[in-house]
């Protein structure tokens, strides 16, 4: 056995009893070796140049299934995580160091949760505690505030901070922010946007002491617009689309891999784990526009030389769809027009992008593009 053998790992763990979130803190100075062993095994590992983020909701078997994985799944998750040596890091941590163009440990990983559900305090974080293992929660402040639905209180939601959980802005309403409604003014939609930004990075504070220094976009929802007044108050902003994080990301639109039932299984797990940012350096789509617009007919994306297989690009509409692609460019950049007529419909819209890398390790690079349809809902 080296530093910890997982399968030895998963053995005590089935043993032992669960933990109540409410010991955790007194769970701290148990957990120290266990960090400290982390923390070894990380240092010592090669370094990389990216670093991936899973993103879960409900962690619950009787919440939607279109926003949950059940307890079972995610622990799953996380024996698959620690048996094929992922190194589980502080989000904000990863940010930073890619941010500044630093190496981070191989098999880097970040774990996340929107909207704040009671199923994580009452079920991830106690699997998470056992392990010693940080994660982010991405709190909307007026569902808390208000009590709405199976929410975590703010005693609750201190509990994990001061455990070691991070919390950070998911906005106050968890409205649908990226461009004026119907009917709405732009000079409208910028005073309610900005009141709602406000009021969530000013509760948060209230609440726990601290300021957030990330968001993540309601509903997944992102456009160049918003993200320009949320850099007003935050550093770095997530979404909800499939990718990796490295040094050339846009640190406001940062990927993330979400889990659901149906799109959970251990090989989308793997697959999301290993994969490395297809560097796209331009997007440019036809017609042009941002926030919620008309129907996208073609999108041309430059893409950087890297190691992955520039013969093997492939796009894909969010139901699978193989789209047509035509090279413009062999580069580098390689310059690619994708058609995606026709295949855009009300809400969110997503192409994904993967190649194969060069180096046969089984690991593919990924880009993800979305835009939004009117209306949003």
């Amino acid at each position: 056995m080296t530093d910890r053998d997982p399968g030895a790992f998963s053995r005590v763990r089935r043993t032992s009893a669960r933990v109540r979130v409410g010991a955790i803190p007194a769970l701290v100075g148990a957990l120290l070796l266990a960090g400290l062993l982390i923390e070894v095994r990380a240092d010592q590992r090669p370094l990389a140049d990216h670093a991936v983020v899973l993103l879960y909701h409900h962690v619950s078997d009787d919440t939607p299934a279109s926003t949950s994985v059940t307890p079972q799944r995610f622990e799953a998750h996380l024996d698959w995580l620690a048996a094929e040596g992922y190194a589980v890091r502080p989000l904000l941590e990863l940010l930073d160091t890619l941010r500044a163009g630093e190496a981070v440990p191989e098999r880097s990983v970040a774990l996340t949760f929107d909207d704040a559900w009671v199923s994580v305090h009452e079920t991830a974080a106690p699997l998470l505690a056992e392990r010693g293992w940080p994660f982010t929660v991405f709190v909307n402040t007026d569902a808390v505030d208000a009590g709405e639905g199976p929410v975590m209180s703010w005693g609750q939601l201190r509990e994990l901070a001061e455990a070691g959980a991070v919390l950070e802005s998911h906005s106050a309403s968890h409205g649908h922010l990226a461009g004026p409604a119907d009917g709405e003014s732009r000079a409208d939609w910028i005073e309610r946007v900005d009141a709602d930004l406000a009021r969530a990075v000013r509760r948060l504070e209230e609440e726990t002491g601290r300021r957030p220094r990330a968001f993540a976009y309601p509903y997944g929802e992102d456009s160049t617009v918003l993200a320009r007044r949320v850099a007003r108050h935050h550093e770095f902003a997530l979404v909800q689309r499939s990718g990796a994080i490295g040094p050339n990301s846009d640190f406001l639109a940062l990927p993330r891999f979400p889990f659901a039932t149906g799109f959970d299984g251990l090989d989308r797990l793997e697959r999301a784990a290993r994969s490395r940012p297809l560097p796209v350096s331009r997007a440019e789509p036809s017609p042009p526009g941002d926030g919620p617009r008309e129907p996208l007919e073609q999108l041309v994306l430059s893409i950087d030389a890297g190691a992955y297989r520039a013969d093997a690009v492939a796009c894909y509409g969010a139901s699978g769809r193989a789209l047509a692609l035509e090279t413009l460019t062999e580069g580098p950049p390689l310059r690619l027009a994708i058609d995606v007529a026709g295949i855009d419909s009300a809400g969110r819209n997503k192409v994904n992008c993967t190649a194969p890398a060069a180096d046969g390790s089984g690991d593919w690079f990924w880009y993800a593009y979305q835009w939004l349809r009117p209306p949003l809902r």
